[in-house]
């Protein structure tokens, strides 16, 4: 898995490329701490466009990080996603929970 960062005012853009599995899941998991540790950002856009796979471990880092944001007024988007997240994220209900836009 390669994470690529990009902040702008108050925001984050991760871009993400691979599998997330239980191992890359921790470094997605200290990439998520830096957001946690800095009260300045608000909304975290992930970009799963080339995420072809993400397991249980993935997914719960996900949520934890949407539970910060939420609890102080945030939020998280994804903004592009594959074909088989896409489908995955909807027979477990997490696109009623992180919306999901169509990437520009």
């Amino acid at each position: 898995m390669e994470v690529f960062v990009e902040r702008s005012n108050d925001k984050v853009f991760f871009t993400i490329h691979g599998e997330i599995d239980t191992r890359s899941g921790i470094e997605l998991s200290e990439r998520f701490r830096e957001v946690v540790e800095n009260e300045d950002i608000y909304h975290v856009y992930l970009d799963f466009e080339d995420v072809y796979n993400i397991t249980s471990a993935g997914i719960g880092k996900i949520l934890k990080l949407f539970k910060y944001l939420n609890s102080k007024g945030g939020s998280i988007t994804i903004r592009g996603i594959s074909p088989n997240l896409r489908l995955l994220f909807k027979e477990i209900h997490l696109d009623k929970i992180i919306p999901i836009e169509e990437k520009a």
